[in-house]
């Protein structure tokens, strides 16, 4: 039987795999300060829309039942009764406006969610495939066998660049290449 241990690719530092672990199993050890990407998720505003919506329907709702229910309405001339009828009832076509934007932009935040997600697997992917080297506290790339500065590590888990370890590698080797 193969021991666990053995498929745990050795630190490129120290050459050891005794000490090494998968990133993720580290920062849930609370070894590192590194954390898995955040899932992306849109945040939109809807309650401004209710409150004015509600306020809407109550103030009309008001107005119809408690005023024309106690005879309220008997004294008023004709047309402040149509008035306020129209005002009611366009104050409830605003409210159902209302509701029907503030639908339209959570649709329109799960959209963009939803054009994030890719990016976000990829980003855990990349978290998935880093390891951490307790004895040298050190990230490294066990494709490339080579150690992660903050910078790279944190390129690879930022959802926003989406860049893969082997991206990273190649960006870094042509940087050198040119140096020299």
């Amino acid at each position: 039987m193969v021991s666990s241990r053995q498929q745990i690719p050795p630190c490129p530092v120290c050459h050891r795999n005794d000490q090494a672990m998968r990133l993720q199993a580290a920062s849930e050890a609370g070894l590192t300060r590194y954390q898995p990407p955040p899932m992306p998720v849109a945040t939109v505003r809807m309650m401004p829309f209710i409150l004015v919506g509600f306020a809407l329907v109550a103030l009309g709702s008001f107005f119809i039942l408690i005023w024309s229910g106690v005879g309220g309405y008997g004294g008023w001339p004709g047309p402040v009764q149509v008035i306020q009828a129209v005002l009611t009832i366009a104050a409830i076509v605003v409210a159902l406006v209302l509701s029907l934007v503030a639908f339209l932009r959570v649709v329109q935040g799960d959209l963009e969610t939803q054009k994030r997600l890719p990016l976000w697997d990829q980003t855990m992917e990349n978290w998935r495939n880093l390891y951490f080297c307790k004895r040298d506290n050190v990230v490294y790339n066990p494709q490339t066998n080579k150690v992660l500065t903050d910078a790279e590590v944190k390129a690879l888990l930022s959802p926003d660049s989406s860049v893969t370890a082997a991206q990273l590698q190649s960006e870094k080797q042509s940087a050198t290449a040119s140096h020299q």
